[in-house]
């Protein structure tokens, strides 16, 4: 009787902590997907600042052009006087 008493014993501690390790698995998954999802949103928000880099990039080169066009349009008129 006492090895069957010992039996159930062991067979509900196991159950409790397989329901343990299923909550515990439930939450892991959970926080999971959140990282995943937060992945998702700084992929998204570090693709748009690569964007902007470049626009910016783009607008200042620009800007260079026109400044050195500027330059050469001044030097001209000097050396015309």
């Amino acid at each position: 009787m006492e090895l069957l008493e010992q039996l159930e014993s062991r067979v509900t501690e196991l159950l409790d902590k397989l329901d343990r390790l299923e909550a515990e698995n439930v939450r892991l998954r959970a926080e999971s997907s959140a990282v995943v999802a937060e992945k998702a949103v700084l992929e998204e928000e570090n693709r748009k600042l690569r964007d902007a880099l470049t626009q910016e990039e783009h607008l200042r080169v620009e800007a260079l052009k026109r400044i050195d066009a500027l330059l050469r349009r001044i030097q001209e008129h000097d050396s015309v006087e």
